[in-house]
Formats: C-alpha cells, sequence, structure tokens
C-alpha cells in the first residue's frame, strides 16, 4: 500500500516552508512505511518552531501527517487511513535544561532513551523507565506509544515520571503542559492526554522528567521453575525486587519457564534480597541457572532479552494480554493451549498481570488471532496487537476490548484535531 503522489497543495506547502528538510525520494519514503502505507513525503525538522511550521503548512494544505520518532514502535496501532508526511523527530536531539541536584531533566523530543541514560548516569542518576529498544525509542515515541517497560510494577510507568510536555497541535500551535520542577506542576493534567495517544492528538516536542539516583548496586538471577504455573507462582511470590519476567516457549516442547530477577538498592540490601530469592527458588523446587551481578555479560544479555521481547521483526503476530495478576497462570495455560501447535515464546510480569506472546508463523494469523481473542474474554483480560502481518491491515482491532471511554475520546480527537491532521486512523477505534 501507498499513499500514492500527494497533493499537489500538501507538497507545495510543506516544501516551501521547509526546503531541503522535505524529502519525496522513493528510499526515503519507504524508510518510514506504517502498517503498510507509504508516505508521500518525509519531513525531518531540527527544531519546534519548524516542526510547527510543518504541522501548519500540512494542515493548512488539507494534509494528513504521522509523527515519527526512529520508528522503533510503530508497529502498534492501526494503519494510518491517510499518510501525506512522516514527520520525523530525530533532529531535535538537545538536552535543554538538567539540574541534577534538583532531579529533573528537559529534553527535545529526538532523543534516544538510551542517550538520556548516559547523560544522567554521569550524575549518578538514571530515568527509571527501561522501554524496549532503548537505543532507537526517541522520548517523543516513548510518550506517544507509553512504553514503560519491565521497571513498571516497581518503578512506575511513563505518566508517572512525566512532569512537563512541550506540543505542537494540530493547527501548528506551541502548546505547553506541566512545568520543568516539581513544584510548579498544578491545575489540569492536560498532558496525560498525549501520553499514549500514538501521535493523534499533537506532536512532542520536549519532555521534562523527574528523576531518581542509581541504585548502588545491580543484580540479576535466572530461575528455572518446574512448570510454566510453576514459574509464575515463584515469580509472583518475588517482592522488593526492581524487576521480575517469567518466559517459556510456545509449541510441543517442554512445560517449563524461566523466571528473570532484577535486583537493585545498596549493598546491604541487594544481598538480603539475592538471599531471599534463593529460598523461594528452593522452596519452590526451582533451579538457580545464573545468579551474578547484573554487570556480568549473561545477566545483562538476559536483561536485555526480557526487555525488549517480542523484537523478531515484521510479519509476525504478538500480542499483549493485561489481566487480574490472580488470572494470570490461568490465561497463559489457555493463550498456549490456544497456539499449541505453533512455535513462538511467551513472556509474562506476575506482578502486573501483563503475558506477551509473539507467533513465529504468519500463515494462518488471522485464525490464531481470533482464538487468542477468546482466550482474553474468556479470562476477562484486555488484548493488544502489538504487531500483526500487512494480510490483516484493513479489517484487525487492534485494542480489545474497546474502551467504555471511547465516545469521550473522539469527542477529544473532535476537539483537538477536527480535520484529522494527525495520524488519522491510528489509534482505538481508528480515531
Amino acid at each position: 500500500m501507498t499513499a500514492g503522489s500527494p497533493p499537489p497543495a500538501v507538497a507545495a506547502a510543506v516544501a516551501a516552508r521547509l526546503g531541503c528538510s522535505v524529502d519525496a525520494a522513493d528510499e526515503a519514503r519507504a524508510a518510514w512505511i506504517v502498517g503498510g502505507v507509504t508516505p508521500a513525503l518525509v519531513a525531518r525538522p531540527a527544531a519546534a518552531d519548524e516542526l510547527a511550521a510543518t504541522v501548519g503548512a500540512v494542515a493548512a494544505a488539507g494534509g494528513a501527517l504521522v509523527p515519527l520518532g526512529r520508528g522503533a514502535h510503530r508497529d502498534l496501532g492501526h494503519a494510518p487511513t491517510r499518510y501525506d508526511v512522516a514527520l520525523v523527530t530525530d533532529r531535535l536531539a538537545r538536552l535543554l535544561d538538567y539540574a541534577p541536584a534538583d532531579m529533573t531533566v528537559t529534553v527535545e523530543a529526538g532523543v534516544t532513551l538510551a542517550e538520556l541514560s548516559a547523560a544522567l548516569a554521569r550524575e549518578g542518576q538514571w530515568l527509571a523507565i527501561e522501554p524496549p529498544l532503548p537505543a532507537a525509542t526517541t522520548v517523543g515515541g516513548l510518550l506517544a506509544a507509553d512504553r514503560s517497560g519491565w521497571l513498571a510494577a516497581s518503578q512506575g510507568r511513563v505518566r508517572d515520571v512525566v512532569i512537563g510536555i512541550g506540543v505542537v497541535t494540530a493547527d501548528g500551535v506551541r502548546a505547553r503542559g506541566g512545568g520543568r520542577v516539581v513544584k510548579n506542576v498544578a491545575g489540569y493534567d492536560l498532558m496525560k492526554l498525549f501520553i499514549g495517544s500514538l501521535g493523534s492528538l499533537a506532536v512532542v516536542t520536549d519532555a521534562t522528567f523527574k528523576v531518581r539516583p542509581l541504585p548502588e548496586r545491580q543484580h540479576g538471577l535466572v530461575l528455572r521453575g518446574r512448570t510454566a504455573s510453576a514459574g509464575l507462582a515463584l515469580g509472583a511470590a518475588v517482592e522488593g525486587a526492581l524487576a521480575v519476567a517469567v518466559a517459556g516457549p510456545l509449541g510441543s516442547g517442554p512445560d517449563t519457564a524461566a523466571v528473570v530477577v532484577r535486583l537493585g538498592g545498596v549493598e546491604a540490601d541487594v544481598g538480603a534480597q539475592r538471599a531471599r530469592v534463593r529460598e523461594l527458588a528452593r522452596r519452590h523446587g526451582a533451579e538457580v541457572e545464573l545468579d551474578a551481578d547484573a554487570a556480568d555479560p549473561a545477566v545483562a544479555a538476559r536483561f536485555s532479552m526480557v526487555r525488549d521481547f517480542p523484537v523478531s521483526g515484521a510479519g509476525r503476530l504478538a500480542v499483549r494480554f493485561a489481566c487480574l495478576p490472580s488470572r494470570l497462570d490461568a490465561l497463559v495455560r489457555g493463550a498456549r493451549a490456544a497456539v499449541a501447535r505453533l512455535r513462538g515464546a511467551w513472556h509474562a510480569d506476575p506482578r502486573r498481570g501483563i503475558a506477551l506472546l509473539e507467533v513465529a508463523e504468519a500463515e494462518g494469523a488471522a485464525a490464531t488471532l481470533a482464538e487468542l481473542a477468546r482466550v482474553a474474554v474468556a479470562h476477562a483480560a484486555h488484548l493488544v496487537v502489538e504487531r500483526w502481518p500487512l494480510a490483516l491491515a484493513s479489517g484487525i482491532a487492534v485494542w480489545r476490548p474497546m474502551p467504555a471511554a471511547l465516545p469521550l475520546m473522539r469527542r477529544m480527537k473532535a476537539a483537538l484535531d477536527p480535520v484529522g491532521v494527525l495520524a488519522p486512523g491510528r489509534f482505538v477505534g481508528r480515531i
């Protein structure tokens, strides 16, 4: 699928405002396909004012755009119904303000999480959010896709660490929400509207985060549960860890699961946590496969595998379930049974009731998804299709069930973007 040639007014208006920042070359356009749809133009503004001018030019010409950072999470969401311009924010990559003593940092939307983490680490601090693919996840993408990562159970979600945000509205006007210091954040928390909205309400230009001291020490353990259910029970019993994930294979292989535990804190606390986890493993009949400092290459590799799952590439079906933690074991058993003849893998966060599942085979994806949707209904779970083969693009429902707030969400879209300039059709209910 392609967007075809842009309306002449869109091409002319955007090119006139930005000159060489607009690229209509086939190679450039192909690099920013979303949901099988190719943009007609690629715009890469280098400053917030230039970004605002781009959005204003597209809106004035009757066009539509999709905001993107480096494309790490563009598989999430529906295919856009219109896609004239790929608005790529990777050139907005400055650290605008960092006050280590105040524990706040403000960065432009194109800064990656890996770059931000490196800057904070030099001052002994961190942003306690670790999304998949941090080297390719920009701050704007982090907010738009709401990628909290596997630390969320202990450290909170994206919305818990953002205290200020700069955006450009659908008519090209710059606006701000929140502030740059914690004590100035008051009034209606409108900035939270934009988190997780896939750029359908505004384009993020910058964000201010509250940061924390880095843990003095981090440590990892990998435990092998006798069965998937035993692994989930062990993971749920772990307390005080930075993160816990349980992972296992799909298909007809052995019923087993690895429990990956990440500990952090002062030296004495980590030592005590480690002893408790090992005792829990003994009680649950689990084998200790790995027990080492977080800097150990084997531990770091396991952490990265959990953080980045699923990242196997386009064409594969990947879904996320969210349910009550007490229902998670039954849900995982049901999902595994539904795809018992297929290869793939599953990961779960037993403390949050989250399960991720990826199927390796693209053939029969529609039937597989229907089976998994039935599993979600049976266990009162929400299901999000994280990635899907392009053959499903026209009829797929990414979010199931539809939220009760959908009518309010539609009214909000109509109020902030009445003509559908920003990522039309991408969000819940194809807003």
